[in-house]
This record gives C-alpha cells, structure tokens and sequence, in this order.
C-alpha cells in the first residue's frame, strides 16, 4: 500500500501518494522529513504551481521536464515541493516523487487563492490508514 501525506495550506487540505516505485530514495527522504511546518507560495512565471519550502536536501530522482496536473515534484537546488495543478511549463528538470489522489479542482482553487493573496502558512503531515 502507498503511503499518504497532506499538504494543508490555510485551512484547505490535499492528500497525495508518494511515488515510491519511481522515485525510492527521494520519497523516503520527503518521508522521513515529515510533519513540516512551512508556508506556501504560487510560481510567479512557470504556470499553475504551487510551492513549498522542505528542511531537506536530496539528489535528483525521476527527473522529468513535462508534469502533469496532480505531480509534485522537488527541485534540489531550491528545496521547495512543486504541487502542479494545470498548465505549467517547469523551468528545469524536476524531480517527481509523489501524485496529488484528490481532486484537482480543489487544488486549483487553492493555487488560485495564493496566488491573489501571497504567501500562507502550510503544513505537511504523514497519513496513517
């Protein structure tokens, strides 16, 4: 069974899986790192992307150059997760570790919200079944 954690940004909550067949290291990296307490913010050039700042840093893993809406990828240099939530152009190889199980439409009024008012509180959490 995947293992689960949520991402809570103000009060809403998004659930994902982590990508543990393709992306074992960094998964078990992101794993061991959590709960987080962080905030949030919304790209300002590359699309529909949210990120979020991680205490850790990892090598790349499962680098890919065209996410899809519901990847979360982490770019190393910058230790930030990426929820990407539509139409986003990354600017670089980003590492994808995790999918997000829930609806996208609540991810995007999420990304739509942060990305009018700026910089909220966030918190990542591990999911226990």
């Amino acid at each position: 069974m995947p293992r689960k954690f949520s991402i809570e940004i103000d009060g809403t909550r998004l659930t994902a899986e982590l990508l543990e067949q393709e992306a074992p290291r960094l998964a078990q990296r992101f794993w061991e790192c959590l709960p987080v307490t962080s905030f949030g913010v919304h790209a300002k050039f590359a699309g529909q992307e949210m990120i979020v700042m991680v205490p850790f840093f990892a090598e790349p893993e499962h680098e890919i150059l065209e996410v899809k809406p519901g990847d979360i990828g982490y770019y190393p240099g910058r230790q930030t997760i990426c929820i990407f939530y539509g139409d986003t152009m990354p600017f670089g190889h980003v590492s994808v570790f995790a999918r997000l199980d829930g609806s996208l439409a609540e991810a995007s009024a999420l990304g739509e919200r942060l990305l009018h008012d700026g910089m909220l509180p966030a918190k990542l959490e591990r999911m226990t079944a």
